[in-house]
């Protein structure tokens, strides 16, 4: 190794902190058109190729439903939760139907028509704006690749095959990857590719890996073996350190393990400033993993809950009976402790399989939230029934999603009065709103009138206020969450919020360099990610007012 090619530094954005050194593994994929083959076929040959076609789907939706169960016990429920995705993809008689007709048309083999029919919806996916649609495309991708290996008899990926304390290095993580994956090789994760809601986010997240994303042609940049300092609190990678370089990062590596032993012991103890003045910190969640980590962390409640990974799997709406089940089971561990459910928050970009959606161009900008929710009443009333009757056994507070307009919430609080009269309930309990516009920002003073609580979802807030997609990289210098124009949003929510509770549950609250100023804002409820309570509480502790 020579000077020239150490000690380089390549910058990215932090997935999920942590400080790791380590040898690369760097993961290109497979070209399994290849394997399977393309080529041409006579028509009698055309029922061979569609019969080929089936087997391969029948097992691939075999093998997706044991995906879901490992996945669901291995690591989490989120993940679990994009396989059964796969399988309602594989059970759409159009997807079958196109593929079909290109063999029968252009008497193609079945490997080579798959291919041409994903790869046409894939482009489609990558083509729009939102990265969640880009999301939607890595999901097309993963199922061809399954389908593909199925039928050219691949069993094993190159990523079973990693040594162990290998930092993965790839332009992108399909889910099936994240089933192949050695649990015990992987020490660090760097990617292309990726967001905060991506699916390496949510395997580093659920592993507690260190992982920097948003790294251009990364793979270009780092070959096998070269090894790698991933920093996830900087969001920074270093190649080929030198010796001084990296015996300075080993003794950062142990100073931060000895820190991180005290701080989980005192993440059960509340978190005050150093002139006394006290700050709650609860956890955001989105499953019962979730939940029993946000107890186990210390957090003192739960400021944000997500529905939407319980409605996302089902091919039909829950009833009332099942999500007031779903509830009980996920908050176990939370009893005595507060509880904020944010209802659905759907829309264009994020569809449910059993409302038919129509597509929209920019559904960031679109029929969302709380737009959907009171275009279709029903599904907004099973959740006001089934909250209504949880709160009578927990401390429930109902977050109402994407809140632009003070009618809104005059709506959503009207059918709320009439759920609670049908099931006999005469308190009702708190309902608040989600500040996540400009517009709401700037509204906070009719907002208030018909909200007992508001809380303030800074990456939608960020996003909008600086028009630039939260998980889109050619934007990533303009998404600032601790921008002076943010900062001005956040001050007059709580200035103008007046006595009405404020609590912030956006991704700015992990930012331990902007806890200070956002406490000097007058906030004094945070809500953060469970893995990150600990840390939250203790960097407040440090600050004085």
């Amino acid at each position: 190794m020579t000077e020239q090619n150490s000690n380089i530094k390549i910058v990215g954005r932090t997935i999920s902190p942590g400080l790791v050194i380590g040898p690369a593994f760097v993961y290109h994929g497979e070209r399994l058109e290849v394997l399977a083959g393309t080529y041409d076929i006579e028509q009698h040959q055309v029922e061979e190729e569609l019969q080929c076609l089936e087997r391969a789907m029948r097992v691939v939706h075999d093998d997706l439903r044991v995906s879901t169960r490992r996945i669901e016990t291995d690591t989490n429920t989120k993940l679990a939760a994009i396989f059964e995705a796969h399988e309602a993809m594989l059970e759409d008689q159009g997807l079958r139907r196109e593929i079909h007709e290109v063999v029968e048309e252009e008497l193609i083999c079945g490997a080579q028509a798959l291919t041409r029919v994903f790869r046409r919806w894939e482009r489609k996916f990558r083509e729009m704006s939102e990265q969640t649609h880009q999301q939607h495309a890595d999901d097309v991708a993963d199922l061809r690749r399954r389908l593909l290996r199925e039928m050219a008899g691949v069993k094993t990926t190159p990523l079973e095959k990693m040594p162990p304390g290998r930092v993965l290095v790839a332009r992108r993580l399909l889910p099936s990857d994240t089933v192949a994956l050695p649990r015990r090789s992987v020490v660090g994760i760097v990617v292309e590719f990726g967001g905060p809601g991506s699916h390496a986010a949510l395997l580093a997240e659920a592993l507690g890996i260190p992982t920097v994303a948003q790294v251009a042609k990364v793979t270009e940049k780092v070959a096998d073996e070269d090894v790698l300092i991933v920093d996830g609190f900087r969001g920074e990678v270093l190649i080929n350190p030198d010796a001084a370089t990296q015996t300075t990062y080993t003794e950062e590596i142990r100073s931060t393990q000895c820190r991180t032993i005290q701080v989980m012991e005192s993440a059960r103890q509340p978190a005050q400033t150093l002139d006394g003045t006290a700050v709650s910190v609860l956890a955001n969640v989105g499953c019962r993993e979730d939940v029993s980590a946000a107890a186990d962390n210390g957090a003192e409640g739960v400021g944000l809950y997500r529905l939407e990974q319980f409605y996302l799997s089902r091919k039909t709406p829950p009833a009332a009976v099942e999500l007031l089940a779903e509830l009980r089971a996920t908050f176990a561990p939370m009893k005595g402790k507060p509880i904020t459910v944010r209802l659905l928050d759907l829309g264009g970009d994020k569809p449910l399989p059993f409302l038919k959606l129509p597509p929209e161009d920019n559904p960031f900008l679109g029929q969302r939230g709380v737009r959907l929710l009171l275009r279709y009443p029903d599904l907004l009333d099973t959740q006001l029934q089934a909250l209504g009757q949880f709160s009578q056994e927990h401390d429930v507070r109902i977050m109402v999603p994407m809140v632009t307009l003070a009618d809104e919430m005059v709506q959503v609080r009207s059918r709320l009065a009439a759920v609670a009269n049908g099931i006999g309930r005469e308190k009702l309990p708190p309902l608040g709103a989600m500040i996540e516009t400009p517009a709401a920002a700037l509204s906070v003073a009719e907002i208030k009138a018909h909200a007992d609580f508001l809380s303030i979802g800074t990456n939608d807030l960020t996003q909008y206020t600086m028009a630039a997609g939260r998980e889109n990289p050619l934007v990533n210098d303009y998404f600032q969450e601790d921008h002076p124009s943010v900062l001005r949003l956040l001050r007059i929510i709580v200035e103008e919020g007046g006595q009405v509770p404020v609590a912030l549950c956006g991704e700015l609250a992990r930012q331990l360099s902007a806890l200070s100023s956002l406490l000097k804002l007058g906030l004094r409820t945070l809500s953060v990610a469970p893995p990150l309570v600990p840390g939250v509480k203790d960097a407040i502790r440090q600050i004085k007012l």
